[in-house]
């Protein structure tokens, strides 16, 4: 008898570690994505770094920040990968043709130009979907500042419709191809 008192407490223990209290991981009803713009040429090659943001507007998740400045989850939704990176291969694939080209870091690929990003704002603010930032262009050779500019691109989101987000993420990748492609035309 005892041993079958050990058998049974020993089979409790094994089958209640299969047994989770957590809840259910929810799988996002939609996924997005950020097209390239029409393709540009660029008369040198240019190394496009990812842009740096703060965390919670990085990753994957969608954000909406109230009036109040309190940022929160956009619940069922996502990026289709981390925000920086879909902006970065955007960028990339906006260019094609011309004397130079678009290029990321880990290509290994040497570049006369370093473009970067720092974002500030990427999501829903109040009932408007942003995306600001300050784009920096370095010469590789002598790490000095060819052009700096600030992007600010904004549209109505009234109900925090992630298109809009998109959209204003895909204006936002054209002002920054835009603006490099000035910068180095000019220089």
């Amino acid at each position: 008898m005892r041993y079958s008192t050990l058998a049974t407490m020993a089979a409790m223990v094994a089958v209640s570690g299969c047994v989770s209290v957590l809840p259910e991981p929810t799988t996002p009803d939609a996924l997005y994505r950020l097209d390239a713009v029409a393709p540009q040429a660029l008369p040198a090659t240019v190394m496009i770094r990812e842009p740096e943001a703060p965390q919670i507007m990085a990753g994957r998740a969608m954000v909406r920040e109230d009036l109040t400045g309190a940022m929160r989850l956009v619940p069922d939704i996502e990026w289709a990968g981390r925000a920086t990176r879909l902006m970065q291969l955007a960028l990339v694939d906006s260019f094609q043709g011309g004397e130079g080209g678009a290029v990321l870091p880990e290509s290994g690929v040497g570049a006369s130009y370093e473009f970067s990003v720092r974002l500030t704002t990427l999501g829903f603010v109040g009932d408007r979907a942003v995306c600001e930032g300050t784009a920096t262009l370095l010469d590789t050779r002598t790490r000095e500042l060819v052009h700096q500019d600030r992007i600010d691109r904004d549209r109505a989101a009234p109900d925090s419709d992630p298109r809009d987000l998109k959209a204003v993420s895909e204006d936002c990748v054209a002002d920054f191809a835009d603006m490099l492609v000035t910068a180095i035309s000019s220089k």
